[in-house]
């Protein structure tokens, strides 16, 4: 029985490869207008495997079997159209286990943030230190430092809260309502007053995110100290 079986195989073994073989191929070279072609080469892995890419002819070259080859290019055409604004708002929050003179009452707009941070955190009150607002594009890379209030320091002198905001790139979802922030990176060099002296603790974040269109999203938590905390809460807008 068990040869008639291998038997079979090896009657049907040249039948499969010539079926294998005759699946139709191409080789197909697609030209960018806008997308960047390493943008896209981890979506392509999911579509094809045999591809390359010239960044700085913004081509990529994709061969397999047709079909394959078509639902790459669909994929492609969907994703390079042209860069759209996009407004960003940060704020930044900061939460104490009692009274908190820093910074301002938030606003109506950021209630339900405050209602939603209360009942994930102990801290008692939430004040707003800064709110900064960015317009970027799809795809490019945004940077910026201001300061985002002062605490009062020795001998009557008032110390500087220095803040750096930074993403690699803004991109749209297929979607097109929600925004992947590609290495955001925040830094916070906050002042830690004694009597007598300054010194400061760096506060970091650094994490991809996406974030729906119109919502509020608190990003993270930077620890200032046993009874304070900084958080950051971001919205995206996309300008039509």
């Amino acid at each position: 029985m068990k040869r008639i079986v291998l038997a079979l195989l090896l009657l049907s073994a040249p039948q499969w490869a010539q079926e294998k073989q005759d699946k139709p191929t191409e080789r197909v070279l697609v030209t960018l207008k806008y997308t960047s072609p390493s943008a896209l080469q981890n979506l392509l892995r999911v579509y094809i495997s045999n591809f390359s890419f010239n960044d700085e002819m913004k081509v990529i070259t994709l061969s397999g079997p047709s079909d394959v080859v078509d639902a790459a290019v669909a994929m492609i055409k969907q994703l390079d159209v042209a860069p759209k604004d996009i407004d960003l708002t940060v704020y930044y929050m900061v939460g104490s286990e009692g009274e908190n003179t820093i910074g301002t009452q938030p606003p109506k707009e950021l209630e339900p943030v405050v209602a939603q941070l209360k009942n994930a955190f102990t801290f008692k009150t939430y004040r707003l230190l800064d709110v900064l607002a960015l317009r970027t594009r799809t795809g490019d890379r945004v940077e910026t430092g201001s300061i985002l209030g002062s605490l009062p320091g020795p001998s009557n002198s008032t110390e500087a809260i220095h803040g750096s905001f930074h993403i690699r790139s803004a991109t749209l979802a297929p979607d097109g309502s929600t925004v992947r922030l590609d290495d955001m990176r925040n830094s916070v060099r906050w002042p830690v007053v004694s009597a007598m002296s300054v010194s400061y603790t760096e506060l970091s974040l650094n994490t991809d995110i996406d974030i729906k269109e119109g919502q509020k999203v608190v990003v993270g938590r930077l620890g200032i100290s046993h009874d304070q905390a900084l958080f950051l809460v971001l919205t995206a807008k996309v300008v039509n």
